[in-house]
């Protein structure tokens, strides 16, 4: 093809140290290895107690529920819904976040005895968020209740309209409100103006925020809603929301309930997924459960992801998990075959040089696909990306973004050319007719132009330390896990360590991936490197020397579990040349 990559190489970004006299004393008073304290106090941990809060999150250090705006009204709302045996609808969203908040509230409305429904919206036929035509139905089956959750803070006109009819709406949400609220009964959000709500919660999290002030008003044994932290996890894990605060002791105690969880639906996912009987990490949430939860929304109508988490049937539990795997195949596929069609479309009419954004639009593409592909190509190219499906005469898009370009800003900017747009600072939604499509790709690219800097998009990766592969010893490498759950604002720490010499040769294992050997001084290591295969070429067998940043992690291979290195960038160290 005549395109290539913007940037091949990394900028590498070595975080600041932090002055060693404060580094030795918090050293002394948490008993943690200097280099750890170091990292800590470069993400901000900078005192004892906030640091030991850190390494041992607690369910108890969760805020009030009744300190987010709403809250109490919108209980108290629900509360007399559950006495009067009102028809209650949970109206979610079809992605992870959306499909674990509707089950569970389901769920907890379920136990608590309410005439309860769901409903989850239809992607390619009905598209994001409330309609007047999921209204109307809800009204048709008797519904005076609607509690919206990962949804319904912009939704001013449709809930103006449900109130009309007679239905009540209780909105929990945790997007970005538009320029005027809803009339609702009580919006549950922390986003909303005057809600001092610090806390980046996840929709899910906002759900079960509301789940635990309800537990509290009815007099119900909180410890019962930890039962849910499974489906708590999944959703903040997989909305990719900051894992700090409230987020970081749910997915800590989440994590561990989803091992053990009592949901057939959980189950049987994890056993169709090759994970049974595992201790599950972030990464096999984000990247193996979530995907898999997420296939039947993007394809289509998720009610059956609901059903799968709700249901204690374990014969209908295993049908449906086996369901959701052929279903993520099937969305794999679609997904190869459209990114393949946008890469081809780029070496047409995206110039690399000059433009600092990349619009694509195909006649065709699946809805549910071109936000996985729009992240794709931000992942490969460093830059804001947007992919348009075109359809009789309408475009819907999703875009994806880079640090310093905030999509919704720069959405703005071409709103006279959308039909509607919406999201945040790094994702996005739009809509545009067809015959809008090519001034759209001009003014964004435009945007994009003026707006970031030939050093905004060089790829960065921040270092968090430079260390001797000596330092990583038993001792340290349990204090790293002690991180864990790792993500957004908590990624596995990152390390860089020079002139280290290569062992043996280097080669190439699966798809393009690179296996070495590195030494330094008395320490040595395996290394894996995925998508590094190129690179087993450049270095050479006799004593290379190469610097390295990379992750540290435990391998287990039949049943020997051994500490690894895992390469994020490697170059060769000025002054060595490899052998020919």
């Amino acid at each position: 093809m005549g395109w290539m990559q913007k940037s091949s190489q990394l900028k590498w970004v070595l975080a600041e140290t932090v002055e060693t006299e404060k580094i030795v004393s918090l050293s002394k008073e948490t008993n943690l290895p200097m280099n750890i304290v170091r990292i800590l106090c470069n993400r901000s941990l900078d005192d004892t107690n906030s640091i030991l809060k850190f390494l041992n999150p607690d369910m108890h250090d969760l805020i009030d529920p009744f300190k987010m705006t709403g809250m109490k009204v919108g209980i108290e709302r629900l509360t007399q819904a559950l006495f009067n045996n009102e028809k209650i609808l949970v109206y979610g969203d079809y992605d992870v976040d959306g499909i674990t908040s509707t089950t569970l509230l389901y769920m907890v409305f379920n136990k608590l005895g309410a005439n309860v429904d769901f409903y989850l919206p239809n992607r390619l036929t009905e598209g994001y968020g409330l309609t007047e035509t999921s209204i109307n139905i809800a009204k048709e089956k008797g519904v005076s209740l609607i509690v919206t959750v990962d949804t319904g803070v912009t939704a001013v006109n449709e809930i103006a309209y449900a109130k009309s009819i007679g239905i009540d709406v209780i909105i929990t949400d945790h997007h970005e409100p538009g320029e005027g609220l809803p009339d609702a009964v009580a919006i549950i959000n922390p986003k909303q103006p005057d809600c001092d709500y610090i806390s980046e919660l996840s929709g899910v999290g906002v759900a079960f925020k509301f789940a635990q002030g309800l537990f509290r008003t009815l007099n119900q044994d909180e410890k019962e809603l930890e039962e849910h932290l499974d489906l708590v996890a999944l959703g903040t894990t997989a909305d990719i929301v900051p894992l700090v605060g409230e987020n970081r002791i749910f997915t800590k105690f989440g994590i561990k309930q989803i091992a053990r969880t009592t949901k057939p639906g959980l189950k049987s996912l994890a056993f169709v997924s090759g994970l049974m009987g595992e201790d599950i990490s972030t990464g096999q949430v984000v990247f193996i459960l979530a995907p898999r939860i997420n296939a039947l929304g993007r394809l289509g109508k998720a009610d059956e992801a609901v059903r799968l988490l709700a249901t204690k049937d374990e014969r209908l539990a295993s049908e449906i998990a086996r369901k959701l795997d052929q279903e993520n195949k099937r969305r794999k596929q679609i997904d190869e075959k459209t990114l393949n069609e946008a890469l081809e479309q780029m070496s047409e009419i995206v110039d690399m040089k000059h433009d600092n954004a990349i619009v694509l639009a195909g006649e065709g593409w699946h809805q549910g696909v071109i936000g996985i592909v729009a992240s794709r190509l931000v992942e490969r190219y460093h830059l804001p990306t947007v992919m348009i499906s075109l359809h009789d005469g309408e475009g819907k898009g999703s875009a994806r973004s880079i640090p310093g370009f905030h999509l919704c800003e720069a959405l703005k900017q071409c709103e006279d050319l959308l039909i509607r747009y919406g999201g945040h600072k790094y994702a996005a939604g739009l809509s545009i007719k067809t015959e809008n499509v090519e001034e759209f790709r001009k003014k964004f690219v435009e945007v994009s132009n003026s707006t970031l800097s030939d050093d905004d998009v060089v790829p960065k990766l921040n270092i968090d330390l430079e260390i001797e592969l000596t330092d990583i010893d038993d001792s340290f490498m349990e204090s790293i896990e002690d991180f864990a759950p790792f993500g957004p604002h908590n990624m596995r720490p990152i390390f860089m360590t020079r002139n280290c010499e290569v062992v043996g040769q280097p080669y190439v294992v699966g798809k393009n991936h690179l296996k070495m050997k590195v030494r330094k001084g008395d320490a040595m290591f395996d290394v894996i490197g995925f998508g590094f295969g190129d690179m087993a070429r450049v270095i050479s067998s006799k004593g290379c020397l190469v610097d390295i940043v990379y992750v540290i992690e435990y391998n287990t291979y039949n049943d020997i579990k051994r500490k690894q290195i895992r390469l994020k960038d490697i170059k060769l160290t000025v002054g060595s040349m490899p052998a020919l």
